[in-house]
């Protein structure tokens, strides 16, 4: 029993392992990229383009991230952009650092502890925000492209119906990994209380 299950810790180290040195990357090229980006963006030449129809053409074009590039926005257009690039890559570095955070404390072997259970806590928590401000600047989008155009919004409404669907099948697995890391952590304690 005690060597099976010390062969289950070292492949969960091993993987471990390997999500670390997935991570590092990933949390520094999006806080450093996506800044380096929001920055390239700030300094596009301002233009006519209204957050009207930035919002429309968002919501219509198949490529809209292209467009926004080419489009000359004008300065409220510009800087409500920035502000919501910004909260968004804010809250993606900060799901990405404590995600980083639980797979060293899962590498170091703290599988169930407080600063493992912080750590998911704290990722699950921003996760679940960055839904509701994802799928809030969503559904703002369809109702003004709906406002502005009294055009059919249907596709966009699928899409958001289909997002918050997938979102919510996501937040379920979520929601038991979390319980099973907080129970295994309660027992955990008890064990040592008792030894």
């Amino acid at each position: 029993m005690n060597v099976e299950r010390n062969k289950r810790i070292a492949a969960f180290r091993k993987v471990s392992g390997y999500l670390i040195w997935i991570s590092m990357p990933m949390l520094i090229l999006t806080g450093l990229m996506g800044a380096i980006a929001l920055l390239i963006f700030a300094c596009l030449p301002t233009g006519n383009t209204t957050l009207i129809d930035v919002v429309i053409n968002m919501t219509v074009i198949n490529d809209p991230m292209a467009w926004l590039w080419k489009a000359k926005l004008d300065l409220t257009s510009k800087i409500t952009c920035i502000a919501i690039a910004g909260i968004g890559l804010y809250m993606c570095t900060y799901i990405i650092f404590y995600f980083h955070g639980l797979i060293e404390c899962f590498y170091e072997g703290d599988i169930f502890n407080k600063v493992a259970v912080n750590h998911a806590r704290k990722a699950y928590k921003m996760n679940l925000y960055f839904a509701y401000f994802f799928y809030g600047c969503q559904l703002m989008a369809i109702c003004t492209t709906f406002y502005a155009t009294s055009s059919s919004v249907g596709l966009g409404i699928n899409s958001l119906v289909t997002s918050v669907l997938l979102f919510s099948i996501e937040l379920g697995f979520l929601s038991l990994m979390l319980w099973a890391l907080e129970i295994g952590t309660d027992l955990n304690e008890e064990a040592e209380l008792t030894i």
